[in-house]
């Protein structure tokens, strides 16, 4: 099951930050993201990953989370995050953003 949520960016270059907010609690990597608003920073890899760099609103520590680019670009062209849900918990599968021909592939 897949859930779409907009986002609002000014977002493709490294070093560019997204905004995003999440209603609930959303699992990313081995990290839990409780729901809020999250400021996220796109790190480029040297094996050509990028690594995510989330930070909350609230203040709590940032949580980082590896994704691999996939050749599947935003269907609408608009910024947003996809969430699926894994045993029940929603987590963090992919993310596409406006402007750019990729998107990004989270790893469980």
């Amino acid at each position: 099951i897949g859930a779409g949520m907009l986002a609002s960016a000014a977002f493709g270059l490294t070093g560019s930050v997204l905004t995003v907010n999440l209603p609930q609690s959303v699992s990313v990597g081995s990290a839990v993201l409780p729901s809020g608003e999250y400021k996220i920073t796109e790190l480029s890899m040297n094996d050509g990953n990028s690594l995510f760099v989330f930070r909350s609103d609230k203040g709590n520590e940032a949580v980082s989370a590896v994704a691999t680019k996939s050749a599947e670009p935003a269907a609408d062209q608009k910024t947003s995050v996809v969430l699926s849900k894994d045993n029940g918990t929603l987590r963090l599968d992919k993310m596409f953003i406006a402007g750019e021909n990729i998107g990004y592939q989270f790893a469980k």
